[in-house]
């Protein structure tokens, strides 16, 4: 698990066990621990909240409610490029309906 976490973080595993007694693989050169918004989420209110509510499922919902948040995820930034595209690629003209002339007589 440790190693994901870190292959994940993009740092060797070994570096969560840097300063403990024992641990003679580290000599104080590696780089801190990158901070992101995944890890600044985790630590929200928000991010401990939904942990913890995961925490309680059993492992095989866990993952099945994980893998739906990713996919969520996945689709939404799919149609946010998908809009971002659509709203370069088209005229502001295009957005507006075409007034008939002949109703209004």
């Amino acid at each position: 698990m440790l190693y994901e976490i870190g292959r994940w973080l993009g740092v060797p595993a070994s570096r969560f066990f840097e300063g403990l007694p024992g641990n003679n693989d580290t000599d104080g050169q590696l780089p801190p621990l990158p901070v992101d918004e995944r890890i600044e989420f985790i630590a929200s209110a928000e991010g401990r909240r939904l942990i913890e509510g995961l925490m309680q499922l059993p492992p095989r919902v866990r993952g099945r409610v994980a893998a739906v948040i990713a996919t969520l995820g996945e689709e939404l930034a799919f149609l946010d490029a998908n809009r971002d595209t659509e709203a370069i690629d088209e005229p502001a003209s295009a957005d507006r309906k075409p007034v008939d002339t002949a109703a209004a007589d």
